[in-house]
């Protein structure tokens, strides 16, 4: 039985003092639309939660950070060491040590080095480029936005969920060259979103990255509803839940990992995308119905 996942789209917002959301790389959102499960016992139909390239792969819009600690457009004075001038996003090279290099947020066109006036990771918030640290950039839609981590590979991600397939693209939609992010550890089952910021929690994506599809984990702002609350899209569903439908009754639905029972969820099982859901070497589903 196929399965048909909702686009997910992550822009990498351009943020001057504020949140305000223009086209570029710095700040990324996902829009997740419900998974929908086929009514055949213990399958489901999930909308591809696909990320366009940039976040996975997520596609990403930059915000522009207009206060102090904009860019700093001069290289350090090893910036010709780097295989791209004046400095490279992952591995990082190129700028000096209390600045990082990050893309260029007044045309989203090249690399700069810029100013880290607040060191935030995978669990922070940011309003623009330079709330993150080195080897971050600020992802989202300008209004939701967190640190991201640059890579190169698998390997620079932490295991075993986080995957190299998060592709920043410029207003355009065109990806930028090098600008690949980290997905999430987090894992979706877990009441607790570690790896997330405060009062977000970890959900599931489909990212497509170099032309093939990555079922990955990832953060976005948590909703209010539980397992079995009535949703719209999965930004009504709090943590451990995705807005999911089956048997055209459309609710928030505890996620789960195949191999384990919906436990205290009298009456439910958990139900299996069909073709599954693999991520970090596990396999999920929702408990239904």
């Amino acid at each position: 039985m196929s399965r048909a996942l909702a686009l997910v789209t992550i822009f990498v917002c351009a943020c001057s003092t504020g949140h305000s959301s223009q086209n570029g790389p710095d700040s990324a959102t996902i829009d997740s639309a419900s998974t929908a499960i086929d009514s055949s016992p213990d399958q489901i139909d999930a909308p591809p939660d696909q990320i366009d390239a940039p976040p996975g792969t997520p596609d990403a819009k930059l915000t522009i950070d207009a206060a102090p600690g904009a860019p700093d457009a001069k290289p350090a004075a090893d910036a010709n060491t780097c295989p791209v001038q004046p400095c490279t996003l992952s591995p990082e090279c190129g700028c000096a040590a209390n600045l990082t290099c990050d893309i260029d947020p007044s045309d989203l066109v090249g690399n700069v080095c810029r100013a880290i006036n607040s060191p935030g990771k995978e669990t922070n918030t940011c309003g623009s480029f330079s709330e993150c640290d080195h080897g971050y950039v600020c992802l989202g839609d300008g209004t939701n936005n967190a640190c991201k981590k640059y890579c190169a590979t698998n390997t620079d991600c932490a295991q075993p969920r986080g995957q190299c397939v998060v592709q920043i693209i410029d207003a355009n939609s065109a990806p930028i060259p090098g600008a690949v992010t980290c997905s999430s550890n987090c894992d979706p089952t877990a009441s607790a979103a570690a790896y997330c910021p405060a009062n977000w929690k970890c959900g599931i994506f489909t990212a497509t990255f170099g032309g093939t599809d990555h079922d990955i984990a990832d953060c976005t702002p948590a909703g209010t509803g539980v397992h079995g609350t009535t949703c719209v899209d999965d930004s009504t569903c709090g943590a451990q839940t995705l807005c999911t439908t089956v048997n055209a009754a459309q609710k928030c639905r505890r996620i789960c990992k195949v191999t384990a029972d919906c436990a205290g969820l009298t009456g439910t099982t958990c139900l299996q995308f069909s073709p599954q859901i693999i991520i970090g070497g596990s396999g999920y589903g929702v408990c239904g119905p």
